[in-house]
């Protein structure tokens, strides 16, 4: 599929690197009605191999809920509509990876401290206020398996792309939503070169 014709917006992430065992991680932000893709990508591993993950939240209610409050900005308790789980279907825990979206659209990222019933405590204050009836999705962790896996060989530069066309796309029922891409980056440290990120008007 040629996709430069129903791109409506790019987005490109430059050099990152993290401590080795740190995670490398780029949040990318959604936008409503439209589908990310992921067209070009560049990273290069130490002297251990490393995972590249493209992760998407979850498909249950649970993972794709609503704020069933408003939460005020400097707060760190976000109440939900339904019982959060994560893509496995269990019930969210600390070190999930969570977003939620803000008024003018764009995305909030945070990571689960722990969970009361429906009520989520974040392990970062929110930024932002979230207004009531804000749509929340729920990436959990790796472990999950929401994800499309990409492996860096040890020790060189890999390449992915096609010519601008999709190396990995979140599924259909993921329109809107955000995306992670994320590194393992174990035992030496990876470098992630480059990314770029379409959003499709399909």
């Amino acid at each position: 599929m040629a996709v430069d014709r129903y791109v409506s917006d790019i987005e490109s992430r430059g050099y990152h690197t993290e401590t080795a065992a740190t995670l490398i991680q780029e949040m990318i932000q959604g936008e409503d009605g439209r589908r990310i893709a992921l067209t070009d990508l560049s990273y290069t591993a130490g002297a251990t191999a490393h995972s590249l993950l493209f992760r998407y939240p979850g498909s249950a209610a649970g993972c794709r809920t609503t704020a069933s409050a408003a939460a005020a900005a400097a707060q760190k308790v976000l109440n939900v509509t339904d019982a959060p789980v994560d893509p496995a279907g269990n019930p969210v825990a600390s070190g999930d990876d969570i977003a939620y979206q803000l008024p003018d659209g764009s995305w909030e990222f945070n990571t689960v401290a722990s969970l009361s019933t429906k009520a989520i405590t974040l392990t970062n204050n929110i930024a932002v206020a979230v207004a009531s009836g804000a749509r929340v999705v729920v990436f959990g962790v790796a472990a999950d398996l929401r994800y499309q896996k990409f492996a860096a060989a040890a020790n060189v530069t890999t390449e992915w792309s096609n010519g601008g066309d999709m190396v990995a796309i979140a599924p259909k029922i993921n329109r809107g939503d955000p995306v992670i891409l994320e590194s393992n980056n174990a035992t030496n440290d990876g470098f992630l070169n480059r990314a770029v990120f379409k959003y499709l008007q399909v």
